[in-house]
């Protein structure tokens, strides 16, 4: 795992099969949103990643810079035509998703477990 931290975001991330999962732990917002893309990014700039879980089960706050970044992360894996899924997204964020109109493009799971069974 290669963890990048800052006071209020810590980002990290750990290959599982074919699969790559980040865990988010903070506030994912416009103070902290480029050390999110940074790990994003190079992700990217590595290899190909078939299946990018982003486990939000630590995320604390989510502003409109958040989904922002959420959306960039959608719009890259499906340049990729990598599978992204949000897993352990809580109820606030689920909400957000919701009445923005964002939820049906997000595949979730409850949990990276259950993210990871579905492939």
């Amino acid at each position: 795992m290669s963890p990048e931290s800052t006071s209020a975001l810590s980002v990290s991330s750990g290959s599982h099969g074919d699969a790559v999962v980040v865990r988010v732990v903070g506030d994912l917002d416009y103070d902290y949103a480029p050390v999110f893309r940074r790990q994003i990014a190079d992700l990217w700039g590595t290899s190909p990643v078939p299946c990018l879980v982003i486990d939000l089960s630590g995320l604390t706050f989510c502003d409109s810079t958040g989904l922002a970044e959420l959306l960039w992360v959608l719009q890259r894996s499906r340049e990729a035509k990598t599978r992204l899924v949000l897993a352990g997204a809580n109820r606030t964020l689920r909400h957000m998703l919701a009445i923005t109109g964002l939820l049906t493009f997000f595949e979730l799971a409850d949990s990276v477990e259950d993210a990871l069974e579905r492939r």
